[in-house]
């Protein structure tokens, strides 16, 4: 039985270098070696990522909070509270000793103010602390110093202190002079400089302790001993150092 059938092809011998039919080289040599380039795949957001946005938003939220927090005690105390800066004055003013020696230029001086402090306040009570200073001088020159008791003032409530302050310091040659011409004048200006440290009480809570400065600026008749003194001017001013 016949089958058609094409013969096989025929072979073709190649040289060192390789050479086809026709004349034409063939290039068997292998092609140079490729890297193999990394290959990425995309697995959608990682778990890291979504970590921190969480917790992003956990630091936004307190933050959030935190303010809101800080606002309302901030309106409660202001709208609710109504808090009042208290006021202080000198009612009267006694001269125990006030002597000057002109052998060395030194003056002792005994005073007693009588400080009123008013506390306005209805919800407010004050805590007056230790290390409190009063300090009397004339000209820039220190007559006498002394402090406050230390208590608590209750709501509206009116407390008048007596100061006793006492000192003794050199001055200059001009202090007597300046003094006398004062005196003769019916016009001695005072300086006194009051400095406490007090705190806020809110139902039973003491707050932040803050200092109040007082500047009370007197214009008195005499500084004579065992006399009745005249204040016939006072003026005041108050700052608060938070």
């Amino acid at each position: 039985m016949a089958y058609n059938q094409q013969p096989p092809p025929r072979y073709v011998m190649l040289s060192e270098y390789g050479g086809g039919s026709g004349g034409e080289s063939l290039n068997l040599r292998p092609p140079p070696h490729r890297r193999n380039l990394p290959r990425y795949y995309s697995h959608g957001r990682s778990k890291g990522g979504a970590c921190c946005c969480g917790c992003l938003c956990w630091c936004c939220c307190f933050l959030l909070l935190f303010i809101l927090a800080v606002v309302g005690t901030a309106a409660y105390f202001f709208f609710i509270m109504k808090p009042k800066i208290p006021s202080y004055s000198v009612s009267a003013l006694s001269i125990s000793s006030f002597e000057f020696r002109a052998s060395d230029f030194t003056l002792h001086a005994k005073l007693t103010a009588h400080i009123r402090a008013e506390n306005p306040n209805d919800m407010i009570g004050i805590s007056y602390g230790s290390g409190s200073s009063v300090v009397v001088s004339y000209k820039n020159s220190t007559l006498c110093s002394g402090h406050l008791p230390s208590f608590y003032q209750g709501h509206r409530n009116t407390t008048v202190m007596q100061v006793v302050m006492e000192g003794r310091h050199t001055v200059d040659s001009g202090f007597q002079d300046a003094l006398k011409e004062n005196r003769e004048a019916g016009q001695v200006p005072l300086d006194v400089y009051v400095r406490v440290p007090v705190s806020l009480r809110l139902n039973e809570v003491d707050l932040r302790e803050i200092t109040v400065n007082v500047h009370c600026a007197l214009v008195v008749d005499s500084l004579s001993p065992n006399t009745k003194v005249n204040i016939k001017s006072a003026q005041y001013k108050v700052n608060v150092e938070f």
